[in-house]
């Protein structure tokens, strides 16, 4: 796992889901039907649809140019994570700090019909721009390379701008021009989103055409880009808490930054736009964006440069609270991608595109490795237990964390969809919402969830499952209102099998020591009250230890692990006051990692990403 650190209607009318789905490898048809612009590519279809799964992201869309031609365009995801609304190519995202490009563009357009020059003070075209001390000295160029001390969302007046639908500059720039400078002009980097809106600003005051006026005349238009537009609304997006739950988030009006980060499109044009830059379509020497300017992160005049196997590289990502953007090409081979997500900052579109560009020939080497997030708080979240099985395959398996019920369910389908079956779910309730957690691993297998069952209907369901050559793997009891409910997860496999609830402690014992002499391996234990319930499958010499106290339960499995014993199943229960522990363990010769007791956000950034980049997959997840 990468650390980025910082259900559609139920098929049956009564309240349940149940639901079986065999294999596929193909998209939902929601996809399908928001996807019928071409051209497109396979290849970054699958690229597109393997990074979906590993980041957790709702919705996208994805522009890919070679040799200054666009290859494909499409949209895939939702949303919502309902998965109820696809997103398509004509879905306008807001571009973020990829606005920056755009507003450098138009300076140097004015720059080339002379209207203003790179080295000009903004002070002799801005007249409310202040004129005194160190900002009376800030220059064009300042502005472009993030050399001009203005400050980046640290001081600020955002009431100042109540223009409505109507860029204003002047009001624009009013947002922060009282604020101080956070150094002094050109003497070092600090990038600064409300630099570039005084750029924009500066345009308008030179050309004494309004900002946007200007952009559509001498970048949209000359690109045929329809939909860009300084007046989005937000379709709103999904970022992570440090519990790993997707919370909608809505940035709102930005045409207040509209120079360094308001500006909005499709896919389409966002491409376009690219292409335009390659193609020289916008400015006599579109190279100047690139020109390398010493001592500056890289960063250029509105975009900044770096190299893959000696060719030249530039790029501009962006991020609001509910979107993540990315434009990169190379200059020389007309060879780019541009990517949206409907995403905060649990994903990473940087790493989509460079994962496309492999579909093109251009290799970043970036891993396959899931990316999860809980922001920098790492005493934050539940109490997590996780067991870890090292088998080399770490980059088949995710998790998804605080879904609903609803939203579970389209999860679920939606990575059935994708290839990935559910092993392991656990469910609770969390401020009177009941809340799914599942581990979700890639296999070609039938699986099936069945969830919200009195006992008797899911003995019955169990029974018919069985019947039809599926296993249960994992079983959840849990109480909603006053009725106990039952789930479980089914997957495609053959042999014995056997499901036993109600037990008393000891009536759990016998039964296993009776199954483990009839060929029968207990799989999965579940504690409820003062009773028990196992799943059993063909299989034999499982060990179980029940009833330890955390601090006691480490040392058992210790010395389990040193006998060749490695778990499969983790329970964790109060007796009383007290935490109690109960485990399954089977032999085998592979490593184990188990982690017990740290707040899920610590529990994420110290060890699942350590152990994935060292090949352990996830086998069992607890939280308390």
């Amino acid at each position: 796992m990468k650390n980025l650190k910082g259900t559609t209607a139920f098929y049956s009318v009564i309240p349940f889901l149940a639901i079986l789905f065999l294999f596929s490898g193909t998209f939902s048809n929601n996809e399908k039907k928001s996807t019928p612009v071409q051209p497109f590519m396979t290849s970054v279809d699958n690229i597109v649809a393997d990074q979906m799964v590993k980041q957790n992201i709702v919705g996208c869309a994805v522009g890919v140019v070679k040799n200054g031609n666009i290859v494909h365009i499409k949209a895939y995801g939702h949303k919502d994570i309902l998965r109820t609304k696809p997103v398509t190519v004509n879905t306008v995202f807001r571009w973020a700090s990829i606005s920056k490009p755009l507003t450098a563009v138009a300076a140097f357009k004015a720059i080339e019909t002379h209207k203003m020059g790179l080295t000009d003070k903004v002070t002799k075209y801005v007249s409310y721009w202040p004129n005194s001390g160190n900002k009376g000295n800030i220059t064009i160029a300042n502005l472009m390379n993030h050399r001009s001390g203005i400050n980046h969302y640290d001081s600020y007046n955002k009431s100042k701008y109540t223009a409505n639908n109507n860029y204003n500059a002047k009001q624009c720039v009013d947002v922060f021009s009282s604020a101080p400078l956070q150094n002094t002009p050109d003497t070092k980097y600090y990038y600064s989103t409300f630099g570039f809106n005084l750029l924009g600003s500066t345009v308008e005051e030179a050309t004494h055409v309004p900002f946007e006026s200007y952009v559509q005349t001498n970048i949209a238009n000359k690109a045929g880009m329809t939909s860009l537009t300084p007046y989005s609304n937000a379709i709103g997006g999904y970022a992570k808490n440090c519990n790993g739950e997707l919370v909608a988030k809505n940035e709102g009006k930005v045409d207040w930054k509209l120079g360094g980060g308001g500006w909005a499109s499709n896919i389409k044009d966002l491409t376009r736009f690219m292409v335009g830059l390659m193609n020289g379509t916008f400015l006599n020497n579109t190279a100047a964006l690139w020109k390398s300017v010493p001592s500056n992160n890289n960063y250029c005049y509105g975009i900044s440069r770096g190299s893959l196997n000696g060719e030249l590289y530039v790029a501009h990502g962006g991020a609001h609270s509910d979107v993540r953007t990315y434009m990169g090409f190379f200059p020389n081979s007309k060879t780019g991608v541009v990517v949206f997500i409907n995403g905060g900052a649990n994903v990473s579109s940087n790493r989509l595109a460079k994962k496309v560009f492999s579909s093109i020939g251009k290799n970043f080497g970036l891993d396959d490795l899931a990316v999860n997030y809980c922001g920098k708080e790492p005493e934050c979240g539940t109490r997590t237990i996780g067991v870890w099985r090292k088998t080399n395959h770490a980059e088949n398996t995710v998790i998804r964390r605080g879904y609903s019920s609803n939203e579970f369910h389209a999860e679920w389908k939606w990575l059935l969809g994708k290839g990935y079956y559910c092993s392991n779910f656990e469910t609770y309730k969390q401020g009177g919402t009941r809340k799914w957690d599942g581990i979700f691993k890639k296999k070609n297998i039938g699986s099936a969830m069945y969830r919200n069952y009195s006992q008797q209907g899911f003995h019955d369901k169990w029974k018919e499952m069985s019947n039809k050559g599926y296993r249960l793997i994992d079983v959840e009891t849990y109480v909603d209102g006053a009725a106990r409910k039952w789930a479980g997860l089914f997957i495609k496999k053959s042999g014995a099998y056997a499901l036993y609830r109600n037990m008393s402690s000891q009536q759990l014992h016998d039964r296993w020591s009776a199954n483990n002499k009839k060929g029968l391996k207990l799989i999965d234990i579940e504690k409820y009250g003062n009773q028990w319930a196992g799943v059993w499958v063909a299989g034999s010499g499982v060990a179980m230890y029940r009833n330890y106290e955390p601090s006691a339960f480490m040392l058992k499995r210790r010395e389990m692990n040193k006998n060749g014993w490695r778990l499969i199943d983790v329970e964790t229960y109060t007796a009383g006051s007290k935490r109690k522990m109960a485990g399954l363990w089977e032999k085998s010769s592979q490593d184990e990692k188990y982690i017990f007791g740290y707040r899920y956000c610590k529990w994420l950034s110290s060890f699942y990403d350590a152990y994935d980049n060292q090949g352990y997959e996830l086998i069992d997840l607890e939280n308390y």
